[in-house]
C-alpha cells in the first residue's frame, strides 16, 4: 500500500493494523501504567477504545464517511485518559477532513495537526511525556518533512522513528516515570498503532522499542504515593446531549470536582472525563444546569489498585449493584460490583454510582417518565468478566434474583459465550436482592479470601441463599406501583387508603407484600414481631439494616435489632437508586441469614 494518495478503505484498513498491535500488546502497556495513576489499565481501554471504533466504522471507499463514523463510534466508547485523547485525536481529524474522500500527503498533514490541536484541548490540564507529547511530536515531524516524500509509506516510516525517540524521552519529562523506571504507558500505546499502521503501509516489522518492561522493574509506591493520598478514586466518563460549544462552562463547572479534567465532542456529544471521589455530584450539577446525561461510565480506580498492591484470593466474588454492602467491606473483602443502569426519560445513569441518595431526587424531579431500570448489558458484563479472568483463576457470579431482572440471564448468556473459560466462571441466581443479596455476597467473599475452593464457596452460597430473607418498611404503595411491582388497579386502592406495606420476597425471588398497616409504626412493630418469632424458632446468625436516604430511621433499626438479636448489624447503609425507585424514598429494611 506504497500509495501517494489513500481512501476511505485503504485509511480503515492501516487503521485496523495499528490496533491490532495495541491489542497485541495491551498486557506490557498494563504492566507499565503509573501515570496519572498506577491502576493497570491503559492497555485494556487504548485496546477496547481502538477496536470499537474498527468494530463500528463504516467502511466505505470514500474517507469521509469512514472518518465521521470513526468519530461518533470514538465517542460512544472511548475508556480512560488515553482513550479519551485518542478520540479527541480522531475528532479533530475528522473535523479538518471530514469533507474528503481521499487524502494526500498534505491533507493527512494538515488533518493530523488540526488533531492535535483537538486532543490537547480536550485536555484541562495538559501534562508533556505522555501520549499528547508522542503524538504532536509525530505530527510535527509529518509536517516538516512531507514535501520531501512521495508515498505515505515513506513519511509514516520516518514519523514514526520520531515517535519512538520522543517515547524513549518520556521518563525525562515525568518524574513518576523515571522513578519507576518506565515510558509513558498511553505514549507507548500511540507508538504501537502507529508501528501497525506503518507496518501495514510498508507491509515490514519494525525493530522492538527500546523500553519492554517486566513487573521487577517497576518500583513499588512509597506510603508517600499511596492511592488514598494522591488520587481521586472514580474515573468518571460522562456523555451528554450538547454540542461542543458548551466545552468552556462544563470546564468551569465541574473544575472543583477532581482532576484529570477532560472536556471534548462532537457536534452531536460532549464528552467529559474527570477523576473524582463523587461522580453522583457530577451527574448532579450536569442536570441542575440542564445537560441530558446520554450515558456514562465509572471506573473504581481504587478497587484496582487494592488489587495491584494485595489480590487476597485465586476467586473474584463479582455481583451487581442491586447488592447492598457497605462500601468499606467492599473494598476489604475485594467485592467486584457491575451496576445496572437507571433510565430517566433519555437519559442513562450507573446505578450507586452517576445516579444514588445525592442526587436520585434531582433525577426523580426533572423526569417527565417515572424512571425505569436495565441490566448490564453483555458487552458491559463481557468487558467486567475478561478483565477479571486476566487477575484470577476462577469467578462466582452472584445476581440479583432472576424472577426480578434480566441481569442473570445477560450473565448467563456470556458465560455460554466464553469457550474455553466456561469452567472458571460459577454463575448462581441468588433469588434475592438488597441487603440480602448483600449478606450472601459477603460471606462469598469472606470464604474467598480465607482460600477455600470454588466448589465450597458455591455450596455454602446456596444454602446461605435459603436462609436469607429481607423484611422492608415502605411508608406508601405509590413506588411499588409505579415501578411495576404491585398490579396497578390494587395498588391505587392500597394508595387511596393510605396503606403501608411490608414487602419482602417468596422462595423463588419474586416480590410479595408479607403484611399491610395504616401506620408506619404499626408496620415496623409487625416486623420486629416476626424478627423475634424467626429468633426464637431458627435464630439469625447475622442482619443488614438497609434504607433508601434514610438514615435517621435506619439507625432506629439498628439500634431496635441490636436489642432484639443482642448483636450489632453487620452494616447500615443506602440501598441502590433503582431499588429506591421502586420502595419510595424513607424505605427502610431489616434484612437477616437465619441460623
Amino acid at each position: 500500500m506504497n500509495k501517494s494518495v489513500i481512501d476511505g478503505v485503504d485509511f480503515y484498513t492501516i487503521f485496523k493494523a495499528g490496533t491490532d498491535s495495541v491489542i497485541r500488546n495491551k498486557e506490557n502497556l498494563n504492566l507499565i501504567n503509573v501515570f496519572p495513576v498506577r491502576d493497570g489499565d491503559t492497555g485494556t481501554n487504548l485496546a477496547l477504545t481502538m477496536n470499537s471504533i474498527a468494530d463500528e466504522a463504516t467502511v466505505s471507499e470514500d474517507f469521509d464517511v469512514v472518518i465521521q463514523s470513526m468519530s461518533d463510534a470514538a465517542f460512544e466508547n472511548d475508556r480512560g485518559n488515553s482513550g479519551i485523547i485518542f478520540a479527541s485525536f480522531i475528532n479533530g481529524f475528522s473535523n479538518a477532513c471530514g469533507h474528503l474522500k481521499s487524502l494526500n500527503l498534505e491533507q493527512f498533514t494538515y488533518g493530523a495537526s488540526i488533531a492535535v490541536k483537538e486532543a490537547y484541548s480536550a485536555v484541562s490540564s495538559p501534562v508533556e511525556g505522555t501520549m499528547l507529547t508522542v503524538i504532536r511530536e509525530w505530527a510535527n515531524y509529518m509536517t516538516q518533512h512531507y514535501k520531501s516524500h512521495n508515498t505515505f509509506g515513506a513519511l509514516f516510516d520516518g514519523a514514526y522513528q520520531k515517535a519512538v525517540q520522543v517515547l524513549n524521552e518520556t521518563p525525562d519529562m515525568l518524574e513518576v516515570l523515571r522513578r519507576n523506571k518506565v515510558v509513558d504507558s498511553g505514549a507507548k500505546g500511540f507508538v504501537m498503532f502507529l508501528e501497525g499502521f506503518s507496518n501495514r503501509l510498508n507491509e515490514w516489522v519494525h525493530p522492538e522499542i527500546k523500553q519492554d518492561f517486566k513487573s521487577g522493574d517497576i518500583e513499588t509506591y512509597s506510603d508517600s504515593h499511596r492511592f488514598s493520598d494522591s488520587v481521586h478514586r472514580y474515573c468518571t466518563e460522562v456523555l451528554v446531549r450538547n454540542s461542543i460549544h458548551q466545552k468552556e462552562a462544563v470546564e468551569a463547572l465541574l473544575e472543583d470536582m477532581g482532576d484529570s479534567l477532560i472536556v471534548t465532542g462532537n457536534q452531536k456529544l460532549l464528552k467529559i472525563h474527570v477523576h473524582t471521589n463523587q461522580p453522583d455530584e457530577v451527574t448532579k450539577r450536569l442536570i441542575a444546569s440542564n445537560y441530558k446525561i446520554y450515558k456514562s461510565k465509572v471506573e473504581d480506580m481504587k478497587i484496582q489498585e487494592v488489587l495491584e498492591q494485595s489480590q487476597k484470593s485465586k476467586i473474584a466474588i463479582l455481583t451487581d449493584s442491586i447488592a447492598d454492602i457497605e462500601d468499606d467491606r467492599i473494598i476489604d473483602e475485594q467485592i467486584h460490583v457491575l451496576p445496572l443502569t437507571l433510565i430517566a426519560d433519555d437519559s442513562l445513569y450507573l446505578d450507586k454510582l452517576t445516579a444514588t441518595p445525592n442526587n436520585i431526587q434531582m433525577i426523580l424531579d426533572k423526569s417527565v417518565n417515572y424512571p425505569t431500570s436495565s441490566q448490564p448489558d453483555v458487552k458491559q458484563i463481557r468487558i467486567k468478566l475478561d478483565w477479571l479472568l486476566s487477575r484470577y483463576e476462577q469467578v462466582i457470579i452472584i445476581s440479583v434474583s432472576s424472577a426480578l431482572s434480566g441481569t442473570y440471564s445477560n450473565f448467563s448468556r456470556v458465560v455460554e459465550e466464553l469457550g474455553d473459560s466456561r469452567g472458571r466462571v460459577k454463575l448462581i441466581d441468588s433469588k434475592l436482592n438488597s441487603g440480602a443479596q448483600g449478606l450472601v455476597v459477603l460471606k462469598a467473599a469472606e470464604l474467598a479470601n480465607q482460600g477455600l475452593t470454588a466448589e465450597h464457596i458455591a455450596k455454602v452460597v446456596t444454602e446461605e441463599i435459603k436462609k436469607a430473607s429481607i423484611y422492608v418498611s415502605l411508608d406508601t404503595f405509590k413506588y411499588a406501583v409505579k415501578g411495576g411491582r404491585v398490579p396497578t388497579k390494587v395498588g391505587k386502592v392500597l394508595v387511596a387508603l393510605k396503606a403501608k406495606p411490608i414487602m419482602s420476597l417468596d422462595d423463588d425471588g419474586h416480590g410479595t407484600a408479607f403484611g399491610i398497616s395504616f401506620s408506619r409504626k404499626s408496620v415496623d412493630e409487625k416486623i420486629k414481631k416476626h424478627i423475634k418469632k424467626i429468633t426464637l424458632k431458627e435464630g439469625v446468625d447475622r442482619y443488614a439494616i438497609v434504607h433508601a436516604n434514610n438514615p435517621e430511621l435506619a439507625k432506629l433499626y439498628s439500634e431496635r435489632y441490636e436489642a432484639v438479636l443482642g448483636m450489632p448489624p453487620e452494616y447500615v447503609t443506602s440501598i441502590s437508586a433503582i431499588t429506591s425507585i421502586h420502595a419510595g424514598i424513607g424505605a427502610v429494611a431489616i434484612a437477616i441469614i437465619r441460623r
